[in-house]
């Protein structure tokens, strides 16, 4: 046999060896085709399926900056958790048929938990009794029922303010500021409330009230309205009808500038110096943190608004997993906000609020 022939043979036997070893290895591999891996299927759905759906409804709305802090929370909860999805529904305004009905709403769509402000406890009773019965478990936040808790709604726990107390500090405030001859000696006081149907904010007045009325000021609630313009004239006639009045207690973020704008209109000096009228107003929202630091206002204070968007999904996670149930309460404030801390809340609340926090301050306090 001649070297050509050898060497073609030698040829052949290499290229089928190869091509026989490349099918045999292709048979051991593990195949790869068109269709979805099964553990790659599973995934997706996953994705698609959350493990478990709350929704929070909450009065407050897309007209109220503070669901801001809300739904910043719940975003970061939901990074904390993907497989968690959380809907976050907000009433138009605050009151409490919306309320009702956005929450019969969420229940029809049989969530793994509700998280919820009770407005007010007798409307909202017989609603979540029903939803708690079915199995579904329901978190306070915000607000909280304030019978005894032998009546009270049987949610896990409540995440929020103490309300009653945000009355207390903020007079207490007005009577530390006028001993120390920051602002004039309160005459009078006024506590003007835009959703009487609120039971947080009537906690608030009156702890607001009771601390004045013991300091031998007399003080009450005004109900105002939920649109500016009426509010500030409803101000206007109660401070030209009430002229010893000289301190203002606005116990919505919103309210606040009105209440201003009502006492500059009328040329009672509202600024914050030994002049005219005091005015107090509420939360850590951009509004109010700027009516702090241009003199406008007294005081704030923060309710914890992260801990009340973050802290419920918590509770209703480890009750679906581990069937945890609170043993107590969890307070996120009040804190009180002044000329002292403001430099820090400030920056705080804009890493929050970014861009939108000079759109929402701009041109209220005017």
């Amino acid at each position: 046999m001649d070297r050509k022939r050898i060497a073609a043979i030698n040829i052949t036997f290499i290229v089928l060896l190869a091509l026989f070893l490349g099918v045999y290895a292709f048979l051991l591999s593990p195949q790869v085709t068109s269709a979805q891996d099964p553990t790659e299927e599973a995934t997706t759905e996953a994705m698609v399926e959350p493990k478990y759906h709350f929704v929070m409804v909450s009065h407050i709305g897309t007209n109220d900056p503070n669901m801001l802090w809300l739904t910043y929370a719940i975003d970061d909860f939901q990074k904390r958790f993907p497989e968690v999805q959380i809907d976050y529904v907000g009433a138009t305004q605050s009151g409490i048929e919306e309320l009702v009905t956005l929450t019969r709403q969420a229940i029809a769509t049989q969530p793994d938990g509700i998280a919820i402000p009770i407005l007010a406890s007798e409307p909202l009773d017989p609603v979540l009794r029903e939803a708690i019965d079915s199995g579904i478990p329901v978190v306070a936040f915000n607000i909280s029922d304030p019978r005894p808790a032998e009546e009270r709604i049987p949610y896990l726990a409540y995440v929020g303010g103490a309300e009653e107390q945000v009355g207390i500090m903020l007079a207490n405030e007005v009577l530390k500021g006028a001993e120390a001859g920051e602002i004039p000696e309160p005459t009078g006081a006024v506590c003007a409330d835009w959703d009487p149907s609120h039971q947080g904010l009537a906690a608030r007045c009156k702890g607001f009230n009771e601390t004045m009325a013991a300091a031998n000021v007399k003080s009450e609630t005004l109900t105002i309205s939920q649109n500016q313009a009426d509010a500030v004239n409803t101000m206007q006639a109660y401070l030209q009808g009430n002229p010893d009045v000289n301190v203002i207690f606005a116990v919505t973020a919103g309210s606040g500038p009105w209440a201003y704008a009502a006492a500059k209109d009328l040329d009672l000096a509202p600024d914050v110096d030994m002049e005219g009228v005091t005015i107090l107003s509420v939360d850590e929202s951009p509004v109010t943190l700027e009516g702090i630091r241009e003199g406008h206002i007294l005081a704030t204070h923060s309710q914890g608004f992260y801990l009340q968007g973050f802290s419920p999904f918590e509770i209703l996670y480890w009750n679906k997993e581990l069937g945890y149930v609170p043993f107590n309460d969890t307070l996120t404030g009040p804190i009180l906000i002044n000329k002292d801390n403001i430099d820090k809340w400030v920056p705080f609340t804009r890493n929050i609020f970014g861009d939108t926090y000079d759109q929402l301050a701009q041109g209220q306090w005017q």
